[in-house]
């Protein structure tokens, strides 16, 4: 199994400029790919993460004509994101907000506590409900849009992830509701659901290699969700060729949701 290895170029150079973007999850991962195409593209990114030395980093790979800054803090604190964010909104606008930050762990749904219940969803939709609500007023006068991270098959559930998918699928929930409320506004609310992403995280020899056959018998097209591939859309989503793209969920994951799907293997989660 390879993934790809050819990184997507679809949209024309300059397709964002001028547009004011904020990331979440910036230091690393989909949050570092899509601060890299939104800047080649022209945008200028504020980067959200919890760790200065991995924003910085990301900060030092970005190539192309638009600009970066960064904010430490955790989205889980409420107060110090939305005031952020609100910096960011009155200092130069904002034009796009993407909700990448977000993680958990596998377990039965038996075995989660109430902190680990409370912690996956305070980071994967709480989180993002005061950060987007936060930025309307901004959005509004833009425009703008927001583009929320979730997960692929997050419709039908999967093993090891009740947490989660009951997180995920409430950013689903939202995405459809605000695109909804907000239409009037102008403002786009779009959900993104990716594959299996072999993160840094995970990339150590062995334990790449036992995710990698999982995809392999998970994944219709048998490889990972390239990062590359994720940010391309994310930036479509922002883009004036998603003029006209709402409250919509695009699967981004080699057929995945179609397939067995990953979290439908009890072998992921021992």
């Amino acid at each position: 199994m390879t993934a790809a290895t050819t990184e997507p170029r679809v949209l024309a150079k300059g397709t964002l400029d001028g547009l004011s973007a904020l990331v979440t999850g910036a230091g690393s991962g989909i949050g570092r790919a899509v601060t890299q195409r939104l800047v080649q593209l022209g945008a200028h990114v504020t980067g959200l993460g919890r760790h200065e030395d991995s924003l910085k980093e990301t900060g030092d790979l970005l190539e192309g004509p638009g600009g970066y800054d960064h904010r430490v803090c955790d989205v889980r604190d409420t107060e110090t994101a939305t005031a952020a964010l609100t910096e960011v909104g009155q200092s130069r606008g904002l034009g796009l907000l993407v909700n990448n930050a977000g993680g958990q762990f596998f377990a039965k749904a038996l075995d989660i506590s109430v902190n680990g219940w409370n912690s996956v969803l305070d980071l994967n939709l709480t989180s993002i409900f005061h950060l987007t609500k936060a930025a309307h007023p901004y959005l509004a006068r833009t425009r703008g849009s927001v583009v929320n991270l979730s997960l692929s098959g997050v419709e039908r559930g999967g093993m090891g992830m009740a947490h989660s998918i009951a997180a995920r699928a409430g950013v689903l929930g939202l995405t459809r509701t605000l695109a909804l409320e907000w239409a009037t506004d102008g403002i786009r609310i779009n959900c993104v659901g990716p594959g299996t992403v072999l993160t840094h995280a995970l990339n150590d020899e062995a334990s790449e290699h036992v995710l990698g056959n999982l995809v392999h018998k998970a994944t219709p097209m048998q490889q990972p969700t390239p990062t590359a591939d994720v940010a391309e859309l994310v930036a479509f989503l922002a883009s004036p060729a998603g003029a006209l793209m709402t409250g919509q969920l695009l699967q981004i994951d080699g057929g995945a949701h179609l397939g067995a799907g990953l979290h439908m293997l009890p072998e992921a989660y021992r």
